[in-house]
């Protein structure tokens, strides 16, 4: 039987993450934070071992799974990780759809859906969202999604802050719900909104909505409401 590599720990110079790598390492990255280092390979390098750098605190980010619900942390320096309670694959990454895409795409980065991009899956889930092209099933946004769309958008949205961003057009075939609507080109559907609506100018918005306030700064409103209070527009 092959022998196994004898290992060692290696302790990482950025967050101070301890590994076990083969003792003729020469080189790794940290699988915390990300870093790439070097390590001198056993037996060939005589010369006395430099004092250890004192560890870096880590900074720890919690991250919360959409399809399991299990909140976790991990290094803001982490490109992925793996919710303990599922095992799916988060990402930190940005994420551009620019052609026909139907994987899952679960990160905690910024989406960008292309003029030319059609995402379909039955969860998407993202930090930021900027929508010029296409997307269908459900996306989870937990920031600011941007819609700059020009028709029918067939896919239930949530989403902290939903902006709809002058030249668009939407017409949104399911409930959207929100902590803030901002209209700023034209939107028709269902909206339940935490928070406030605002329409600015030149901004058009049709259908129901319920909202805890409103604000119309210069926008048309031609939608059945229901209003907690009506503010003025900010001067």
């Amino acid at each position: 039987m092959p022998v196994s590599p004898r290992k060692a720990p290696y302790t990482c110079p950025e967050c101070g993450f301890v590994q076990q790598e083969s003792t003729h390492l020469i080189s790794t990255y940290c699988r915390s934070c990300g870093s790439y280092y070097e390590v001198r390979a056993a037996g060939r390098d005589k010369r006395p071992a430099a004092p250890p750098r004192p560890a870096t605190p880590r900074v720890l980010r919690t991250v919360q799974c959409h399809r399991c619900g299990e909140t976790h942390e991990v290094s803001s320096h982490a490109q992925s990780t793996i919710c303990p309670g599922c095992n799916t694959s988060i990402q930190f990454e940005d994420v551009v759809v620019s052609s026909n895409v139907s994987r899952p795409i679960d990160t905690r980065g910024k989406l960008i859906i292309e003029a030319t991009g059609h995402l379909a899956n039955n969860l998407t889930v993202c930090g930021d969202a900027t929508i010029f092209g296409k997307v269908s099933g459900a996306l989870h946004c937990e920031g600011t999604a941007r819609l700059h769309t020009v028709g029918k958008l067939n896919c239930r949205i949530t989403a902290r802050t939903l902006i709809i961003e002058k030249g668009a057009r939407v017409q949104f075939v399911h409930p959207v719900e929100t902590g803030t609507l901002e209209v700023l080109g034209e939107a028709s559907g269902r909206f339940e909104v935490d928070g406030k609506v605002r329409i600015g100018k030149g901004g058009l918005l049709e259908g129901k909505f319920h909202a805890r306030a409103i604000i119309v700064d210069g926008g048309s409103l031609l939608a059945e409401s229901s209003v907690e209070s009506v503010l003025l527009p900010e001067t």
